[in-house]
């Protein structure tokens, strides 16, 4: 797959090949992503109510090369999956694993197996042309609310810019859910500030509010806004 950024084609060009490539729903979620900048509310409302329905609209290759396309994106992938790699975890399961750039990143940096869940197929399809040839990584389709797995099933399971997309109560049932199947440890990076794609969680102060130990939590060095970037590793047992 292409990973080189191309410059952008006019609005009205990029919404024809929209309506070409993908159809009729696909383009007219994204004029509504263009167009509602400045309402965030009825943003929320009119294409954000159903997140899996969002990100199945949104994955393709549109978005890969729009995250491609910004070097903050890899770094951030690349500096998260050196610190899931310092805890020395037998297995990964990433909920929400998109195109997979996380599981590409950690694989570089480990050589333990690695699973990639995710509720978007447009999402999957991208990640299994991205992690075409990597060894060791399982792409499975779920929900991670509702995992497919048994207890402790994962030495780690991680989750990246997921759980602030959802509600506060599915954000709890995937909170439970990755403390369900996590062997050791559950690693977050979730942003905690509120916008029309977002709820926004403190993810560090629930699992003290729980009674989990937190190994670590902070920032991401290269995050523009320290103020609302959390990086989380939890010892959900010993």
């Amino acid at each position: 797959m292409d990973t080189l950024p191309h410059p952008e084609p006019l609005l009205p060009l990029r919404a024809w090949r929209a309506l070409q490539s993908r159809g009729v729903r696909y383009a007219w979620h994204k004029t509504l992503r263009r167009s509602l900048g400045r309402w965030p509310s009825w943003k929320r409302r009119l294409i954000y109510a159903d997140p899996r329905a969002y990100w199945t609209h949104r994955g393709g290759f549109d978005y890969f090369r729009e995250q491609e396309g910004q070097v903050g994106r890899t770094l951030r992938a690349e500096w998260i999956a050196g610190r899931l790699a310092a805890y020395r975890p037998t297995s990964i399961l990433e909920i929400g694993c998109g195109y997979g750039k996380l599981l590409r990143a950690a694989r570089d940096r480990t050589d333990v197996p690695l699973t990639g869940l995710d509720f978007s197929r447009s999402q999957l399809a991208s990640a299994g042309a991205f992690l075409e040839g990597v060894d060791q990584v399982e792409l499975l389709l779920g929900r991670g609310d509702r995992l497919p797995f048994a207890d402790g099933a994962f030495d780690m399971v991680v989750t990246s810019a997921v759980i602030l997309h959802n509600p506060p109560e599915v954000a709890d049932r995937i909170r439970r859910e990755v403390i369900r199947v996590a062997r050791r440890f559950a690693a977050h990076n979730e942003e905690t500030n509120l916008s029309y794609n977002r709820y926004g969680y403190d993810t560090a102060a629930w699992y003290r509010a729980q009674g989990f130990r937190i190994a670590e939590s902070g920032p991401i060095p290269m995050d523009p806004d320290p103020e609302v970037s959390q990086f989380c590793v939890v010892r959900v047992n010993g």
